[in-house]
C-alpha cells in the first residue's frame, strides 16, 4: 500500500484530463481503501475500474461549490464540490474520493490560466463525468455544456441564492450586489471570454469588478446544481435535456465531420457539437468562398 504523499504523486501527473481521456490501468492507489485497487479512467474502454455515482444532493454541492470559487476559482469550485460530496457519501468508493487531490482543478480559472479559452465550470464538469461510472457520460458532459451556451446566468432567484449564501460581494459604495444589480446574459458559447464579454456588456460592470466574481461565483454554483442534477438524472435513466443547439443542424448538413479526400472536398469539415451561430451566422456562398460577415465582433468577443 503506498502512502497518500505517493498516491497525489501519480495522480498528479495527469495534469489535464478531460472527457473521452484514455490513462493506463494503473493511475491512482487510494490508500485509505481496502485492496490495492487503481483507478484506471477509460482504459480499453472498460468503465470497470472507473469510481462509482452515487446520487448527491443538488443544492448541497451548490454551496460548496460556490464558497470553493473564492478558494480557487470556477474549475475548482466545481470539481471540489463534487468530488468532497462524493467522498462524504459514505459509498464503496467514498475512500478512493477522497484521495484525490482536487486542487488539481486551479489551473482552469479564467479559462485555464486567465486564456479566456474553456470555461473552467464546463472543463470541471467533464473532468468529473470522466471519472464515474453508472451513467452516461457523453449526454452528462453535452447536457452540461449545452445548459451552459443556452441559459440566462446567473439564475438570480432567491431561493437559490439563499440556499448557497449569496451574494457576498459589494459595489464601490457598499451595496450587496443583489440580482438587480448583477444582471444577466447567455454565453450562447463554452468559451470564457465570450461569457464573460456578454455579461459585462449586459451589466456594465468592468471585467476586474468585484460583480464580475460575484457572477462567476454564482454561475460556478449553478453548474455545480446542473451538473449533479444531470448525473442523477442519468442514473435513474430520465435524461432528457437538450444535447445540441436546435439550429446546428442547418451547419452540419454541409460542415458534418466526413472521410473525404481532396478530390470530393466540398467544404470545411467541422467536429464539434457546441453551438454554431454564437460566432458564424448563416452565409450565402460567393465564388465557392463561405462569408461569415453577419455578426461584429463585439458580439462574441
Amino acid at each position: 500500500m503506498m502512502n497518500r504523499r505517493n498516491a497525489i504523486k501519480r495522480f498528479a501527473t495527469l495534469s489535464a484530463f478531460g472527457a473521452g481521456s484514455l490513462l493506463a490501468p494503473s493511475v491512482l492507489a487510494a490508500p485509505q481503501c481496502n485492496g490495492n485497487e487503481d483507478i484506471a479512467l477509460g482504459s480499453n474502454g472498460n468503465d470497470a475500474k472507473l469510481l462509482t455515482y452515487v446520487k448527491l444532493d443538488p443544492m448541497a454541492v451548490a454551496k460548496l461549490a460556490y464558497a470553493g470559487y473564492d478558494r480557487g476559482g470556477c474549475m475548482y469550485g466545481v470539481f471540489d464540490s463534487i468530488v468532497k460530496a462524493l467522498a462524504a457519501a459514505g459509498h464503496e468508493d467514498a475512500c478512493r474520493f477522497a484521495a484525490i487531490p482536487t486542487n488539481m482543478a486551479t489551473f482552469g480559472k479564467g479559462g485555464v490560466f486567465g486564456m479566456g479559452s474553456i470555461c473552467g465550470c464546463v472543463n470541471a464538469g467533464a473532468m468529473a463525468i470522466n471519472l464515474l461510472s453508472g451513467i452516461n457520460q457523453s449526454a452528462v458532459s453535452r447536457a452540461l455544456f449545452r445548459f451552459y451556451e443556452k441559459s440566462e446566468m446567473p439564475r438570480g432567484d432567491a431561493d437559490f441564492l439563499a440556499a448557497i449564501g449569496a451574494p457576498t460581494r459589494k459595489t464601490n459604495d457598499g451595496t450587496l450586489l443583489g440580482p438587480d444589480l448583477l444582471g444577466k446574459s447567455i454565453a450562447r458559447s463554452t468559451l470564457c471570454h465570450t461569457s464573460v464579454t456578454l455579461w459585462s456588456k449586459a451589466s456594465q460592470f468592468g471585467s476586474s469588478h468585484q460583480a464580475k466574481f460575484e457572477r462567476c461565483a454564482q454561475v460556478t454554483a449553478e453548474i455545480a446544481f446542473m451538473l449533479v442534477t444531470y448525473l442523477n438524472q442519468s442514473l435513474d435513466g430520465t435524461l432528457d435535456a437538450e444535447l445540441v443547439a436546435p439550429g446546428n443542424q442547418e451547419c452540419t448538413s454541409c460542415h458534418s465531420s466526413t472521410k473525404r479526400e481532396p478530390d470530393a472536398y466540398l467544404g470545411s469539415d467541422v467536429n464539434s457539437t457546441i453551438e454554431c451561430q454564437s460566432c458564424h451566422s448563416s452565409h450565402d456562398m460567393s465564388g465557392g468562398v463561405p462569408v461569415h460577415e453577419d455578426l461584429s465582433c463585439s458580439d462574441c468577443h
